[in-house]
C-alpha cells in the first residue's frame, strides 16, 4: 500500500525539520512547522487518494486531516496549534490512527504524538459529531525540556463540504505531566482547532 511507503519519508521529514528548528530563531519556528505541516498533508492526502471518501467511509478506508487552532495552558501560556491527523476506519462509526499536535509561542516548541480511537454519529446529513480518546507523549522546549505521558480527550464536529472533503472543530482536553522547570507546570492543555478532512 501506498501509506506504508510514505510513512518513513513522513518520519524523515519530521525529524529533519525538528532539528532544525532547533537551531533557528523562535520567529522562525512557525514558519518552519507549517512546512513540516504542509509535506506531511500533502504526502498523506497523495497517499490517500482513492482510498475512500472522507465523507461517507466505509470498512478499511483512509483519511487524512489538518487543523490550526490554540492550545491553551502551555509552559509559556497560550500557543498557536497545528494538528496532523490519520484515519483507518473499522466502520462507519469507529476509527483509529496518529495525532500530531504542533504547538509554538515566541519562546516555546512542543510537539505531541498520541494513538487516537475515534467514535462517529450521524446527526444529520452531511453533520457528525465524534468523540475521541488516546495515549501518547508531548515533548516541550521553553528554556529547558521535558517529555511526558499525554491524554487527549475530545469533542469535536465534522461537516462535509463535498464528497471528498469536510470541514473540521475539534476540542481536546491535552492531560499530561509536563514540567520545564520554568513557567507554569500544566496538567490540563485545552486546544480549539478547525480544519479540513480528506
Amino acid at each position: 500500500m501506498t501509506l506504508n511507503f510514505l510513512w518513513p519519508i513522513v518520519l524523515r521529514v519530521v525529524r529533519c525539520g525538528a532539528m532544525g528548528i532547533e537551531a533557528t530563531r523562535p520567529g522562525r519556528a512557525v514558519f518552519a512547522w507549517a512546512l513540516i505541516a504542509a509535506v506531511t498533508v500533502g504526502l498523506i492526502v497523495h497517499g490517500g487518494a482513492g482510498d475512500g471518501e472522507a465523507t461517507e467511509p466505509a470498512a478499511g478506508a483512509w483519511t487524512g486531516g489538518a487543523a490550526v487552532g490554540f492550545l491553551g495552558n502551555t509552559p509559556d501560556g497560550t500557543a498557536f496549534a497545528m494538528n496532523l491527523n490519520v484515519e483507518r476506519f473499522f466502520n462507519r462509526s469507529f476509527s483509529v490512527g496518529p495525532l500530531l499536535q504542533f504547538g509554538v509561542t515566541g519562546d516555546m516548541t512542543q510537539i505531541a504524538a498520541s494513538g487516537q480511537v475515534k467514535y462517529w454519529l450521524d446527526l444529520s446529513k452531511g453533520l457528525k459529531l465524534t468523540a475521541q480518546g488516546g495515549l501518547g507523549f508531548v515533548h516541550t522546549d521553553f528554556r529547558g525540556s521535558d517529555t511526558s505521558f499525554l491524554i487527549p480527550i475530545g469533542v469535536g464536529f465534522d461537516y462535509a463540504l463535498t464528497r471528498n472533503v469536510s470541514a473540521t472543530a475539534t476540542f481536546l482536553l491535552n492531560l499530561t505531566d509536563i514540567d520545564t522547570g520554568v513557567g507554569s507546570h500544566p496538567h490540563v492543555m485545552p486546544g480549539l482547532t478547525f480544519g479540513v478532512r480528506f
